[in-house]
């Protein structure tokens, strides 16, 4: 091992044994704002409706909400997609953790935004001081796995080299593109068509509906 060797091999030593730091209170919330959000408006809603309309009304209309829901195919691909950029969102924060996509003192990224497009989810992820995107190139084998999903891409942002953005290829493309291929061995999957066109490492503008980066999450 030569000189300009040894520092990265012990700063590689040091990460792979350090211990991930529980994120601040703030961030904690932000977390799981989606599970906390309905916890908080679905008893409120649910409570409101049988006060307004009784109890067998209230009954009627969470029946018929409930049948909407599984009859209408966008409303439950709706449904469906959301609930799994919210399963993305754990499954990578721990993916970060045990990959250790993590800083020599154990802070990890913070993802800040998420959207399911089609069969992958985008997310955009808000990367500490020591941690990069060559260090999530690295690792997204690890991530796919945890994410449960069959491929991550990874792109660079075309401004800030601390946000980094990732397209999460699901396990159902996989299925869908083993199935079309008829028993032939495919390179890879496509990304997202956001990113079509765009090698891994491009220059990725910040989506539109997201502005400006949480002060919490820069504690």
């Amino acid at each position: 091992m030569s000189r300009w060797q040894e520092p990265q091999a012990i700063a590689e030593l040091a990460r792979e044994i350090t211990v991930v730091r529980r994120p601040n209170p703030l961030t904690a919330l932000y977390h799981w704002r989606y599970e906390i959000g309905v916890l908080l408006v679905l008893p409120y809603a649910v409570f409101t409706l049988f006060q307004a309309v009784g109890p067998i009304w209230g009954a009627v209309v969470l029946f018929g909400v409930a049948n909407w829901l599984f009859y209408w195919r966008s409303a439950r691909r709706f449904v469906r997609d959301r609930l799994r950029s919210v399963v993305v969102q754990h499954r990578l924060r721990t993916g970060f953790a045990r990959a250790r996509v993590c800083t020599l003192d154990g802070k990890l990224p913070v993802i800040l935004w998420t959207k399911p497009r089609g069969d992958e989810v985008e997310v955009t992820v808000f990367c500490p001081a020591g941690v990069g995107y060559e260090r999530i190139e690295q690792r997204r084998a690890l991530l796919a796995a945890a994410c449960f999903a069959s491929d991550v891409h990874v792109y660079r942002h075309h401004k800030r080299a601390n946000v980094v953005h990732l397209s999460v290829c699901t396990a159902r493309l996989r299925k869908d593109a083993e199935d079309t291929a008829e028993d032939e061995v495919t390179p890879g999957l496509p990304p997202a068509r956001r990113y079509a066109g765009q090698p891994d490492g491009a220059a990725i503008p910040l989506p539109g509906t997201f502005a400006g980066i949480p002060r919490a999450v820069r504690r």
